[in-house]
């Protein structure tokens, strides 16, 4: 009978209370390695500041003993259907309860992965950026309400072996030592040039210390079938911020944010960079 490992993290800072559902990424994160036995060797967790300057989950992510990277991102809610296009062909349509997204360990590919590891779909391609950078993915995200707040406390309930279970929680707490928590925002210096927008991340994977990258490829999901009209031909006034997750000694992560004019038909959609068109959703209705 496995033991049952109760952790209560405190955070300086968020909403008042404390965060005892199962669903929030950390929880997720930590639960790979106490309940499946997945050793992880770096954990960093990173939020979001949305414009009413109220804090939010932007997930966690993890670099496993594998070399994967693996973010699981801070969602409010359960995704338990997924669509994925190529181009304007429908490849799939089905129930799928969505936990994470895994970047294969040559950072070539990646996929979605559902809860407790059961299905991976997809096998989109990253991006070469140069200088060993790659685009991973752009995260479109209808409305910030859509991530979970950040609470002063979160307690994570897990099941573990109690034959491992010192040895996996000296793991994850390994994993933690020296890391630096970013909190993403967007570029507010300037108004908002657009009448509606939605939120738009692009996250860049390289190593220790890259060069930032200052182009153009932002996994923008133009030719999206979740877009309720196309994006314009050219995006001249976007207001870019770049943030740098430093995840571990040989993993840096650029996590872009901006506002892109118009509005999503789903909560969340994850454009693959190397086809503009391999879009990923993850749809609770």
């Amino acid at each position: 009978m496995d033991n049952e490992i109760q952790i209560i993290w405190k955070i300086g800072y968020g909403a008042p209370g404390c965060d005892t559902d199962a669903r929030t990424p950390l929880t997720r994160a930590i639960r790979q390695l106490f309940k499946e036995g997945k050793p992880f060797f770096n954990l960093c967790m990173c939020f979001f500041k949305d414009t009413s300057a109220t804090l939010r989950w932007l997930g966690v992510f993890v670099q496993s003993a594998g070399n994967k990277v693996i973010y699981f991102p801070g969602f409010i809610n359960d995704f338990d259907q997924i669509q994925g296009f190529k181009g304007k062909s429908l490849q799939w349509s089905q129930l799928f309860a969505f936990d994470h997204i895994s970047l294969e360990e040559d950072r070539s590919k990646w996929h979605v992965t559902s809860r407790h590891s059961e299905k991976h779909l997809g096998n989109p391609k990253t991006f070469p950026l140069g200088k060993n950078r790659v685009l991973w993915l752009g995260l479109s995200i209808a409305d910030a309400h859509v991530m979970r707040l950040v609470k002063q406390e979160t307690k994570i309930v897990v099941d573990s072996p109690p034959s491992d279970s010192r040895r996996r929680y000296e793991i994850f707490h390994k994993a933690r030592e020296g890391a630096k928590f970013p909190i993403v925002s967007l570029n507010e210096e300037r108004p908002v040039p657009f009448n509606e927008w939605f939120l738009h991340l692009s996250l860049i994977v390289g190593p220790k210390g890259f060069e930032p990258y200052l182009g153009g490829e932002l996994g923008f999901p133009r030719g999206s079938p979740f877009l309720v009209k196309p994006l314009p031909e050219k995006l001249n006034a976007l207001h870019l911020r770049s943030h740098i997750l430093e995840l571990s000694d040989n993993t840096d992560i650029q996590i872009t944010a901006c506002n892109l004019p118009g509005r999503l038909k789903a909560p969340v959609v994850i454009t693959g960079p190397s086809e503009p068109n391999a879009v990923l959703i993850s749809d609770a209705t």
